[in-house]
């Protein structure tokens, strides 16, 4: 029976989770038993290496690196070439979200087919499909795309006990955005009021 995961795919680092025999959401492993595997592409070898092995080249100031391409997703104009291949932002993604199903699969046993993709709050139209066709190209189909500001408010809205309200700002600082959602918890119900976001206030451009 094939299994679905979430996936976060970050500028800087992807994460997978999901649901134990509890119906709790739980991180999957990767390869080398971490909960986060660095979205870098190494197009030293063949296949190219994906994740922590690609980091270390690109520490090593390797040339063969696709590394924070994210924010490009859905920009035609953004293309890297490797190898006398062009790429474009969607490409690289599909090559980390095929490692992620990879891992996904062989941590938790059975064929992983489906995925829960979460996105900036900033993604218009045309990102969003990029990230749904990257998921394809993977060869998972895209259940739904989710703001990841408002995945933490999900996340955090359902874990709150039955009698309480509350109005809530979720901050998102990741290595390519910064993302807010305002929203409103009740019983039963995580009603988001207004989500937003920059997408040049991640962590990347702090450093840069």
């Amino acid at each position: 029976m094939a299994a679905f995961v979430g996936i976060d795919l970050g500028t800087t680092n992807s994460v997978a989770a999901r649901r134990d025999a509890y119906g709790r959401p739980e991180v999957v492993p990767n390869r080398e038993g971490s909960g986060v595997t660095p979205s870098v592409i190494y197009f030293g070898t063949d296949p190219p290496a994906v994740g922590q092995e690609a980091k270390e080249w690109a520490r090593l100031g390797d040339s063969e690196i696709a590394s924070f391409f994210k924010p490009h997703m859905g920009s035609p104009l953004y293309q890297l070439e490797f190898k006398g291949k062009t790429y474009s932002a969607a490409d690289l993604s599909a090559i980390v979200l095929a490692r992620i199903k990879e891992d996904a699969e062989a941590a938790i046993g059975e064929e992983v087919d489906r995925a829960v993709v979460t996105v900036p709050a900033y993604f218009g139209d045309a990102q969003r499909k990029a990230t749904i066709a990257a998921g394809e190209a993977a060869g998972l189909r895209v259940m739904r795309i989710i703001n990841e500001p408002t995945a933490a408010v999900l996340a955090y809205g359902l874990g709150r006990a039955a009698d309480v309200e509350e109005t809530v700002l979720v901050y998102d600082l990741g290595g390519g955005t910064f993302d807010v959602t305002l929203a409103r918890i009740s019983p039963g119900d995580v009603a988001v009021l207004a989500t937003a976001g920059d997408h040049d206030l991640g962590g990347k451009n702090w450093d840069d």
